[in-house]
C-alpha cells in the first residue's frame, strides 16, 4: 500500500511540473503531455464507470 501511495504522489508531482516543462525546447515534452492527458482521461472514465457499476 505504501508503494502505491509513493507511486501516486510521484505521478502527481510529474503532472504538477509538466507545464513548467513547456518552457524547454525538447521534442519529447508535448507527447508526454498528450500521453498524460490521454491516460488520466481514460483512468477517470474507468473509475467513473467502475463506481457506477459497483454501486458505491
Amino acid at each position: 500500500m505504501l508503494a502505491l501511495l509513493i507511486l501516486f504522489f510521484t505521478v502527481l508531482l510529474l503532472v504538477a511540473f509538466t507545464p513548467l516543462l513547456g518552457y524547454f525546447e525538447n521534442k519529447w515534452i508535448l507527447p508526454l503531455m498528450w500521453g498524460l492527458f490521454a491516460a488520466f482521461t481514460l483512468l477517470g472514465w474507468l473509475v467513473f464507470l467502475g463506481i457506477g457499476w459497483l454501486n458505491f
